[in-house]
């Protein structure tokens, strides 16, 4: 026989009344229990050792600071004049335009896996006169190079038209990676025109 719950009004079997107060409605007082005629079910302490909270107040605090103070440290600002330049009319040749970059931040600025959205786009980058490998699509290498703060660094991307079985019109993509929590990955944009 089912009978409705005295304080949301759901059927509930008679029998299971007693458990359906406890836990939909815990607040449900002694008295009600004795109206109703159902006996009121023993409340179990559930016993916690005294020092379960500060344990759990010293790990949020300890979690807390951490994250705090390394969201607020030194970090590298990655900084770019432009990241797009349109090449205009190219012959059936490779062409290259230099991107400059500068670390704007307070710590080391480090770069890595560049890479092309195609074939007929690579490029490299050159840091306090030394040159990175030549990579493209397809490549990949563990070279990282690294700029101090202050110090600047440049993506030479070239474009191959000879590459292209069309006589292509539209953009490229060059993609950096970089530790600046800001921009974890940079691209730089290339339009050209075959046509």
């Amino acid at each position: 026989m089912r009978r409705h719950c005295p304080e949301c009004g759901q059927p509930v079997k008679e029998e299971n009344l007693a458990a359906h107060l406890e836990k939909v409605h815990p607040k449900v007082s002694r008295r009600q229990y004795e109206e109703l005629r159902i006996p009121q079910p023993r409340r179990t302490r559930r016993s916690r050792p005294g020092w379960v909270p500060y344990a759990v107040v010293l790990v949020a605090a300890t979690v807390g600071a951490g994250l705090y103070f390394a969201s607020t440290g030194p970090k590298p600002v990655f900084y770019a004049s432009h990241q797009l330049y349109d090449f205009g009319q190219v012959p059936q040749a490779t062409v290259n335009h230099s991107f400059t970059f500068e670390n704007r931040g307070e710590s080391e600025l480090k770069v890595w896996g560049l890479s092309s959205s195609c074939d007929c786009t690579s490029g490299h980058v050159i840091i306090g006169g030394v040159q990175g490998p030549h990579l493209g699509m397809h490549t990949d290498s563990p070279w990282e190079g690294k700029v101090s703060p202050g110090m600047s660094g440049t993506l030479v991307a070239m474009y191959d038209a000879t590459q292209m079985p069309d006589l292509y019109v539209g953009s490229r993509l060059l993609y950096l990676q970089t530790n600046d929590p800001a921009q974890p990955m940079v691209t730089f944009t290339i339009l050209v025109n075959e046509g």
